[in-house]
């Protein structure tokens, strides 16, 4: 900085670690939201605070914190080499049991203008569902918190989406990418229509309609994910390895 103080430097660190944990998810988010510039994913001199080409969608906001180095050689399910293909922690990783991305929009009034959007599970084979943050009460599947599988669980209704995908990633993914693309556009509309409906409304009646919206998106998230699991069971059932093709053998 001009006056010499670098808040990376003071605030950072810069270990190798550093090198391979944190650094290139700070790369890949620059080479994300500021092409323009090249950088390199090992480089302790990565500007702090990097200004974006463009104004930032909520949709990149979301693309990145699912991001796990896509259109690079560092995608753990791309084609790079099995090197390059672990060499670097991604955002979006296995261990990862929620993300958030939290929305204030000015133009609205402050009762509804907050929108909390969360991924339960790995935010990669998850979807962002918006909640009113103007609500009292959080939908009944995501008040279940439990070490092991429940399948009235949001969380472990999207974890089992995610493990069913990871069985067979390559065959299974463009299905669950597709569900998550019809899912944004639903989602989405719902907020429109939402917003719409509660532009009139005050007091106990918003929070009422604003608690019931969020329960709304929830089903409709949910509902996708498990007829989703579904066909990906189906599916899977002829991808075993002890399958036996008799016309091979013929």
């Amino acid at each position: 900085m001009d006056n010499g103080l670098n808040f990376r430097e003071v605030f950072g660190t810069a270990d190798l670690s550093d090198r391979y944990y944190n650094t290139p998810r700070v790369w890949y988010g620059q080479r994300c939201f500021t092409p323009s510039v090249e950088q390199a994913p090992e480089s302790f001199d990565l500007p702090f605070i990097q200004r974006a080409d463009g104004l930032i969608h909520i949709d990149q906001v979301r693309d990145y914190l699912a991001s796990h180095y896509q259109g690079t050689p560092f995608d753990p399910v791309g084609n790079g080499t099995d090197a390059e293909k672990h060499q670097y922690r991604p955002i979006s990783l296995a261990k990862t049991q929620e993300s958030h991305v939290l929305q204030l929009r000015p133009d609205l009034p402050v009762t509804q203008s907050g929108i909390h959007w969360l991924a339960m599970g790995v935010a990669a084979e998850s979807v962002y569902v918006p909640f009113y943050a103007g609500a009292t009460d959080t939908p009944a599947a995501y008040q279940v918190a439990t070490a092991k599988y429940d399948p009235t669980s949001a969380y472990w209704i999207y974890k089992h989406v995610g493990v069913l995908v990871d069985a067979h990633y390559h065959d299974l993914h463009d299905a669950l990418q597709t569900v998550q693309k019809e899912l944004a556009i639903k989602l989405g509309h719902h907020l429109i229509t939402t917003d719409e409906q509660v532009s009139q409304l005050t007091g106990d009646d918003l929070t009422a309609a604003l608690t019931a919206a969020n329960q709304a998106a929830a089903d409709i998230a949910l509902n996708a994910m498990q007829a989703l699991a579904a066909d990906l069971i189906t599916e899977s059932t002829d991808m075993s390895p002890l399958n036996y093709n008799t016309d091979l053998n013929l």
